[in-house]
């Protein structure tokens, strides 16, 4: 009859820590998620419910960078079910989302987002300076106080983080799920890192060739030789709808102007092409100083 396999102390701490990791916390971003969404834009969106308008309503918030960047992460995002996301999509939704992290508002308060960093610190150590399978005592109940604080300090529960401190044993079903969900999670952040590096090294690599081998140029309709009016709120309505125009249709920034001859399409145009130059060479100097 073969022996049955007992698991150390440290195994034990090592699958104990993985399963705070990917459940517990987890669910505990969840709710933070939700509460802060429900701040900002209940009036207008409505409560979050995990609904495909939910998630629809989050992506239109994004801008065209975040979605570029993190647009693996964005295609579950957007399906709206929190239940979906893993801690690395609610970590970004809270911290870096345009929608949430990025909002210039109080409302996010200091402590709530010193208390989710500390939480992503928290699962940065395990990924990061766990080795093999095995966590000493002293480590485990650190990083088990670490989460239990934060957690008191976000008003989340901690009986679940305190059942799981002063456990003995380890369901070996339970175990095994456990561990095949924190492997892939570990795999994916892996994953996300390279990723994200690369696209940094590339964005680098562009910037540095945009202002090195572009020079801006602009070729403008001929300008008449009497005086025109600036038309700020027709040239400000052709930028805006230039705008909309390229965030609906994946980069697409055509427009064409109607009208009868002698209306002023050309010098509209103009006016419009103009402005818009002179706002991107603006920026591309700022950037560069």
């Amino acid at each position: 009859m073969a022996t049955a396999f007992t698991y150390t102390p440290e195994e034990l701490n090592y699958f104990r820590i993985c399963y705070v990791v990917t459940d517990i916390i987890t669910d505990g971003l969840r709710i933070i998620f939700k509460q802060e969404w429900d701040k900002r834009h209940k009036t207008k969106f409505g409560e979050w419910k995990d609904e495909y308008q939910n998630g629809c309503d989050f992506w239109d918030g994004e801008t065209d960078e975040n979605r570029e960047r993190n647009d693996q992460m964005l295609k579950t995002m957007k399906k709206g079910n929190t239940a979906q996301w893993d801690c690395s999509m609610l970590f970004y939704a809270i911290l870096h989302s345009d929608c949430i992290g990025k909002w210039h508002d109080p409302r996010l308060e200091l402590s709530i987002k010193s208390n989710v960093c500390k939480l992503r610190n928290v699962r940065n150590y395990v990924f990061a300076h766990v080795k093999g399978s095995k966590l000493s005592d002293k480590r485990f109940h650190e990083a088990l106080t670490k989460a239990e604080t934060a957690f008191h300090d976000l008003d989340l529960p901690t009986c679940k983080i305190s059942e799981v401190q002063n456990q003995k044993n380890f369901p070996t079903k339970e175990l095994n799920e456990v561990a095949m969900k924190f492997e892939k999670l570990k795999q994916k952040y892996e994953e996300k890192e390279k990723e994200l590096q690369q696209k940094e090294e590339q964005r680098l690599a562009l910037e540095e060739q945009l202002h090195s081998d572009v020079s801006p140029f602009c070729i403008l309709p001929a300008k008449p030789s009497h005086d025109i009016a600036p038309r700020e709120f027709g040239v400000g309505e052709v930028l805006k709808n230039l705008k909309t125009l390229k965030g609906a249709n994946d980069g697409l920034s055509t427009l064409y102007l109607s009208g009868n001859p002698g209306s002023g399409k050309s010098q509209l145009a103009r006016l419009a092409a103009k402005r818009f130059y002179d706002e991107v060479k603006e920026r591309a100097r700022t950037c560069s100083s």
